[in-house]
């Protein structure tokens, strides 16, 4: 190991940051609603070293029974699996499209059997994780091919696998929706409807392309979305359950695996205000927009707040965490963490971690990734604990 390496286990004070709240102003927490404090417990990473410590691009964390921490990186397409303390224990995987490599892997998660299962572009990759292997089971097909992008890899209360992306239309809307796949591979689909809230914060260009490149003539269609703008929101959980909202306003719609559809309303309030830095951000991306779509004007405004919710996900124990939004350079953020559509704790953590596009998060720890200012990635946990 090198002097790069970091793999820290510091139980340190964190410092409470009111800013971290959406708004800027933090309410007066509930008298009989936990908070749970997180600092880095961990980090695993290199700037240079032991392969097996260089990540190129991570793509998600988990973690196993066991406490053994799991790193999909998409830029070697393979797993590697560390013990509880960040040693390396082994890896598997590597780009190919055999029965054991991966194309293009992103997203990992467990069936009900304890296997691992690696979301890809065209498939899942089940494995038994042994002591110091994988051993390969099985591929599924994903049967709407590399659609979809990231998306937690979980398994409805019948233990079907549910795949997550978009849907074969005929039409020109775009449709989104849960594949439920069955033992003899049939599928059951239930179609997501976008909510309208968040359908004004994108809309749909057609280029010409002719000109592009020599012989090359049609058109295509671009999708242009407001920067800090709202967006559709959608999580899904183990045991079936998933939740949707537009993310300019604290308001879910929550779905129990057995079809009840539950509400759950907050704080009604904008999100915290853009910094000049991020509306310097906004400017540049309309402007980028403006010469892809070859239009006269932008097509967005720029906010003067940024939505109030910043991400929804599930964490193993099938409880939903509601992100909210923090003003930038905030050193912590913040999630009301729901049982049904009962508040039951709020989780804070330090801002520079970042939990991905398929968070992993028990009742304790939160594992993502940090980057440091030379652009070296790491996997990091984050342990909580309850403030007194």
């Amino acid at each position: 190991m090198t002097g790069d390496s970091i793999r820290i286990g510091i139980w340190g004070a964190v410092l409470f940051s009111t800013a971290a709240c959406a708004g800027g102003d933090a309410p007066a927490p509930d008298a009989d609603v936990p908070t749970f404090e997180g600092v880095v417990e961990l980090e695993i990473g290199e700037l240079e070293g032991e392969d097996a410590y260089l990540f190129s691009r991570i793509a998600s964390v988990a973690a196993d029974s066991r406490g053994r921490i799991l790193v999909a990186d998409r830029g070697v397409s393979e797993v590697r699996v560390f013990d509880p303390d960040g040693l390396f224990l082994f890896r598997f995987g590597g780009e190919g499209d055999g029965p054991e490599e991966f194309r293009n892997p992103c997203c990992l998660g467990f069936s009900p059997e304890g296997h691992l299962w690696v979301r890809q572009e065209a498939r899942y990759t089940a494995f038994e994780l042994g002591d110091a292997a994988a051993t390969y089971l099985r591929v599924q097909r994903r049967l709407f091919g590399g659609q979809g992008g990231d998306a937690p890899v979980t398994f409805d209360a019948e233990g079907r696998l549910v795949d997550i992306g978009s849907l074969p239309n005929p039409g020109d809307a775009f449709a989104y929706g849960r594949v439920h796949v069955n033992a003899d591979g049939s599928a059951d689909t239930v179609e997501l409807r976008e909510p309208g809230a968040a359908a004004a914060g994108h809309q749909t260009v057609v280029v010409d392309m002719s000109g592009f490149a020599a012989g090359f003539s049609g058109s295509a269609q671009l999708y242009l979305y407001q920067p800090f703008g709202p967006l559709w929101q959608h999580a899904h959980g183990p045991g079936g359950a998933w939740a949707s909202a537009a993310s300019s306003a604290y308001a879910v719609e929550l779905h129990g695996a057995d079809g009840s559809v539950m509400h759950i309303t907050g704080p009604p309030g904008l999100g915290p205000p853009l910094s000049p830095e991020e509306r310097e951000y906004a400017r540049s991306r309309l402007e980028r927009d403006m010469d892809r779509g070859n239009l006269d004007e932008p097509a967005f405004e720029i906010p003067e707040t940024k939505a109030p919710l910043a991400d929804l996900f599930f964490d193993q124990a099938g409880r939903l965490w509601i992100e909210k939004s923090a003003p930038d350079g905030a050193e912590m953020v913040e999630a009301d963490v729901y049982e049904g559509a009962t508040l039951v704790a709020r989780y804070r953590w330090p801002s520079r971690v970042d939990p991905g596009s398929v968070p992993w998060a028990t009742e304790t720890a939160l594992y993502g990734t940090t980057t440091d200012e030379l652009g070296v990635q790491r996997t990091a946990r984050v342990r909580f604990q309850q403030r007194q």
